[in-house]
């Protein structure tokens, strides 16, 4: 037997599988210390070993690699060593002998089996002189980033996988290779990052972008080998090494990847042995993050999810009050431990919706400027100037609040529209810093068609604020403001709450639309709930029975609308800032009905600018023949109708349409038919017994023909024209004084035992109240009783007492409206109410001459006496 060459082959792991020209390293435990010199041996003399593979059976291989050692190291266990080698090509064993060796590391002969050899002796060349081979050479494989993003979603939880596949796959994909998988194998308890495989690359000569295909085959097969996983692909590969294989250890090892981050057994067993308190919570947000993403790719709700992306931000999440945020959190617990579909997670689940769609401390930034304020108001509004004024008062308030910064350092960014106020919801009791509430809490009084409800928008629009109605007409039961407790079947928050909610924003404009129509009943009364809603002093903690929580309405600006002053429960007048809105003018009508009716009408019926053109004085003779009323709203209807005639009109005419009509006051009989209300309606005939009163009313100011008439009777007095208890009370006093004074008067004659009188008061069908027809009523009797005849040209409003005294009225801004109307050109008024007439506009003063008195006995001597008034008040252009 000739002399043989011998090379060391070291049996190693099945996980350890590498392949040509990859460079790895690997762990090595014998028992026997022998080998490890012998390793050393060859180590030192620059000769090749290989390493022989056992399969999943604990066989042999009959493929190894031949390696070439690069760096040994001795490990602090006895038994260990660790070596970095680069493999020089696949070895086949069948075509080599194996011997045995003593423990003296000497060969025994004996033992060797010697093989055909089917190829070159690689033991009798020298290794360096050998160049990489594979049995199956890379040529190309198709870029595929499929697998690489798949990866990456399935291990969001694991930051430095992640980071470590991307930074791989940055590199790779400019590269012939891209569809590899980045293993992670332990040498000595710590994980490869992407920065030390380079490094340890680079050490051997291997730059991260490699140029030519040695070193990129290099790259390549470094990384599959370093993978730690069992896989059968892995030993197919390196059995067959061949582009197929390749590909299937690829998308193996992605499946395996795939299922083990899915199996939420795999996760927990990672997060208990492995990481930290703080990566349990990354990798779990990370994951419900990945499932808010699909579920938002599906439309589905994910109201829920919103809320937590608020409080992982520090500053987002002061939006909610701490003590409502762990509301939520237990209350979210209770439900969790509930059955789905039990009625009580159902509520629970309404209630943490609530709580988590309230905006608490949002607020909307507002951009104040008193220009844009005053602009806004004349752009919705003509006319109204002390109104307007009134509001530009109130808001030249919060402008100066907000450009002195008070509370400039308690607010916080949120977006570009909101931001968060501290000064809400305050809950350090400790807190002596006492802010200033500087929102109004306004009530606009006046006649239906005055412009309540659109100066409440035009008021949020020049704040730049959202705005938010309220009706509260018809409102009975407290509920409807305080919301349900939650223990009741169909429970909902109240209005107030559910208007914040709507709004998004804790300092929206909110109206309170008719809050002089609401009603008490036994189910509570809802104006006594109000009071919390508008005193400052407690609406920072309302309280709605279905929140269970205090809620700060310090912010919002409450906007009440009334028709009738004296309506709105006294405890709410007490509360609230009061501006009355009377009636309009002609003029002011005229100009409403040109610059905002008319375009909006013909915007209405789908004309164009032009459509219609009505001069001033056609539009005098609608509003005075077509409509009275306080507001425009009638106006508005009259010129609705006025322009579908014409749209009808241009539809029937065709192409023979001229687009533009003029509307002339011979046209309106057939546009709009008969008169409603005629001049030479007005009652000029002269009657004893009948006199005009004027009257204030929800509606506005009104004229009231008061008529008296007597008959043989039983020396009763009958009240007639639906009369409530005050006016009817008014007429008695009347008649008592007028019998007391009968010889003054000059009715002694008149026998009052043996004659029934008759007073009546038309339009019986509208209710009628108050006591300032007291002087009508009187001046209707003397001329009944007397038989004298009162100008129909005089007007009076005032109070009566017993003895005679006029006192005070309300409403005589409107009651001279009225009296335009009426054409009436004198009216006698109570002395107490001159003060008053510098509310009244001058159209309206210039067309009254108002007689002041005091007592009864003034208005008797200039209407049957014919003596001149003591005191006479008009304009210098009356005639």
């Amino acid at each position: 037997m000739k002399k043989q060459n011998y090379f060391t082959a070291i049996i190693v792991d099945d996980q350890l599988f590498t392949y040509p020209n990859a460079i790895h390293e690997v762990v090595i435990e014998d028992e026997n210390i022998s080998s490890e010199e012998l390793i050393f041996q060859y180590y030192q003399q620059n000769k090749p070993i290989a390493l022989s593979f056992k399969d999943y059976e604990g066989d042999l291989l009959h493929r190894g690699v031949l390696v070439e050692i690069l760096e040994l190291e001795k490990m602090e266990g006895a038994n260990s060593y660790r070596f970095i080698f680069k493999v020089i090509a696949f070895i086949e064993f069948d075509n080599y002998g194996f011997v045995l060796m003593d423990k003296k590391l000497n060969v025994k002969e004996e033992t060797f089996i010697q093989y055909e050899p089917t190829k070159t002796d690689v033991a009798d060349l020298h290794f360096k002189n050998y160049q990489p081979v594979s049995t199956g050479q890379i040529i190309y494989l198709e870029k595929n980033d499929d697998a690489i993003k798949e990866f990456t979603d399935v291990a969001m939880g694991d930051a430095e996988l992640v980071e470590t596949i991307q930074k791989f796959h940055t590199i790779i994909k400019e590269k012939q290779v891209t569809k590899i998988w980045f293993g992670i194998r332990k040498t000595t308890d710590k994980r490869w990052t992407y920065e030390e495989f380079l490094q340890f690359m680079s050490n051997w000569g291997i730059d991260e972008k490699p140029t030519n295909y040695d070193d990129c085959l290099t790259l390549l097969n470094s990384f599959i080998s370093i993978l730690n996983t069992e896989i059968r692909e892995k030993m197919d590969l390196f059995l067959e090494y061949n582009l197929n294989n390749v590909d299937a250890i690829i998308v193996r090892i992605t499946e395996i990847i795939a299922e083990n981050f899915m199996t939420e057994k795999v996760i927990a067993d990672k997060m208990n042995s492995r990481l930290s308190n703080q990566q349990k919570e990354f990798i779990l947000r990370e994951k419900l993050k990945s499932i808010q993403d699909e579920l938002e790719e599906m439309k589905a709700p994910v109201d829920e999810d919103e809320y937590l992306k608020i409080l992982k931000d520090k500053n987002k999440n002061l939006r909610f009050p701490s003590s409502i945020r762990e509301l939520i959190k237990e209350e979210t617990k209770r439900v969790s431990d509930m059955m789905p579909t039990s009625p009580e997670a159902n509520i629970s689940k309404t209630y943490i919706s609530l709580l988590k769609k309230l905006p608490w401390r949002l607020t909307q930034k507002e951009t104040l400027d008193i220009n844009h304020v005053k602009k806004t108001l004349d752009k919705y509004h003509y006319g109204i100037d002390k109104v307007k004024e009134r509001i530009l008062e109130y808001i030249a308030v919060i402008i100066k609040i907000k450009q002195n910064q008070v509370d400039a350092t308690q607010k916080i960014e949120y977006d570009k529209n909101n931001e968060i106020d501290l000064n809400l919801f305050k809950e350090d009791e400790n807190e002596t810093q006492k802010t200033f509430n500087n929102v109004p809490i306004i009530c606009l009084v006046g006649p239906p068609g005055t412009g309540k409800t659109s100066l409440s928008k035009a008021i949020a629009e020049s704040l730049q604020r959202k705005f938010v109605k309220i009706s509260l007409g018809g409102v009975s039961d407290e509920s409807e403001i305080r919301g349900h407790r939650r223990t009741y079947v169909g429970a909902m928050p109240g209005k107030i709450i559910k208007g914040i909610k709507q709004a998004g924003v804790s300092n929206p404009v909110v109206l309170l639309d008719e809050i002089d129509k609401m009603a008490s009943t036994n189910k509570g009364d809802p104006a006594s709930a109000m009071l919390e809603v508008l005193d400052p002093e407690q609406n920072s903690k309302f309280q709605d029975h279905y929140l269970e929580n205090e809620y700060d309405l310090s912010k919002v600006v409450f906007i009440a609308t009334a028709n009738y002053y004296d309506a709105i429960p006294h405890a709410l007048r007490d509360r609230i800032e009061v501006i009355e809105l009377s009636a309009y003018t002609l003029s002011e009508k005229l100009n409403i009905a040109k610059k905002h009716l008319l375009p909006k009408v013909i915007e209405q019926v789908g004309e164009k600018k032009g459509f219609l053109s009505i001069s001033d004085k056609t539009l005098e003779y609608i509003i005075s023949n077509y409509t009275i009323e306080a507001g425009v709203r009638g106006l508005k209807r009259v010129l609705d109708k006025i322009a579908r005639k014409f749209t009808l009109k241009s539809l029937d005419e065709g192409e023979k349409n001229t687009n533009k009509y003029k509307v002339e006051i011979p046209m309106l009989k057939d546009l709009l038919g008969p008169e409603y209300y005629k001049d030479d309606e007005i009652d000029n005939y002269q009657v004893p017994g009948v006199v005009n009163g004027l009257a204030y009313t929800t509606l506005g100011g009104t004229s009231l023909q008061i008529e008296v008439n007597t008959y043989p009777g039983k020396g009763e007095i009958k009240l007639t024209g639906s009369l409530k208890d005050v006016m009817q009370e008014s007429a008695k006093i009347a008649l008592s004084y007028v019998k007391a004074n009968a010889e003054k008067f000059g009715i002694k004659e008149f026998d009052f035992d043996k004659n029934t009188i008759h007073i009546h008061v038309p339009e019986g069908a509208t209710p009628k109240d108050g006591p300032s027809a007291g002087v009508t009523f009187t001046t209707a009797l003397i001329s009944a009783l007397s038989g004298k005849v009162v100008p129909h040209y005089y007007g009076m409003t005032g109070e009566i007492t017993l003895r005679g005294r006029v006192l005070n009225i309300g409403g005589l801004k409107e009651k001279s409206f009225a009296a335009t109307q009426k054409k009436l050109k004198y009216v006698f008024i109570p002395f107490g109410n001159e003060s008053s007439l510098v509310e009244i506009p001058e159209e309206i003063k210039k067309k009254i001459t108002y007689i002041p008195v005091k007592y009864y006995d003034e208005i008797f001597d200039v209407i049957f006496n014919n003596k001149k008034p003591k005191k006479e008040i008009k304009t210098v252009d009356n005639e």
